[in-house]
């Protein structure tokens, strides 16, 4: 599972408006529920038969967004009772709001329980700075990420998320860590190394990022 730690550029409000998992879930339960032309109560006898221990009225709390959370065991048995792959149960377009911090796309996300792809989360602005702070005695900086993801075309967290998966650490941090193997070096000489590094950084990180704007 990749993390993207994005940048304060993902609104705040976007993240707390997204739906949380139970009430996208509550959505589609609604629509499903409808196709089979079942009553709240009638839905709720057919799942208590296949084991999933709803009454009404829990079925009418879910359907109206009023619970947030779901755990994997009621989501598998809601998803058999329907005779749905466990991603029919996000439809729809947009994010979901996974936690106060995090949030996924919901295309991804399905892609992900289908096994198309892996699962890549948003963190919101104060959640990365929370991540950046915890670091010990280190300032972190995002520079040599953000100006390879300008010249793409991507976002900067793109490029933070491939670096991690790859590296264990960001793009700069990196390039300063394969910096500081060269031993000293005059200023010319820093700036050309500098500048080899990145491009052979760029390339190693190119089959995993997303396609560019600029391709």
């Amino acid at each position: 599972m990749a993390k993207d730690r994005g940048t304060a550029s993902a609104s705040a409000e976007a993240e707390v408006s997204a739906p949380a998992v139970g009430q996208v879930v509550g959505r589609n339960l609604a629509q499903l529920r409808a196709q089979w032309g079942q009553t709240q109560q009638e839905a709720a006898n057919v799942l208590r038969a296949d084991g999933l221990a709803w009454t009404a009225a829990n079925i009418a709390s879910i359907e109206s967004g009023r619970r947030e959370s779901m755990d994997i065991a009621a989501l598998t048995l809601l998803a058999g009772s329907y005779e749905v792959p466990l991603s029919r149960l996000f439809a729809g377009e947009g994010n979901m709001r996974l936690s106060a911090d995090a949030v996924v796309d919901l295309s991804d996300y399905r892609e992900w329980l289908d096994g198309q792809s892996r699962l890549s989360i948003t963190l919101s602005g104060s959640a990365v700075r929370r991540w950046a702070n915890s670091l010990p005695g280190e300032t972190v900086s995002f520079q040599a990420d953000a100006e390879l993801a300008a010249r793409l075309g991507l976002r900067p967290e793109d490029v933070y998320t491939a670096a991690e998966k790859l590296w264990g650490r960001n793009l700069h941090q990196e390039r300063d860590r394969r910096m500081a193997e060269m031993g000293e070096m005059t200023p010319t000489q820093r700036r050309t190394r500098r500048g080899h590094i990145t491009r052979q950084l760029a390339k190693e990180l190119a089959p995993h990022l997303p396609p560019s704007s600029h391709s």
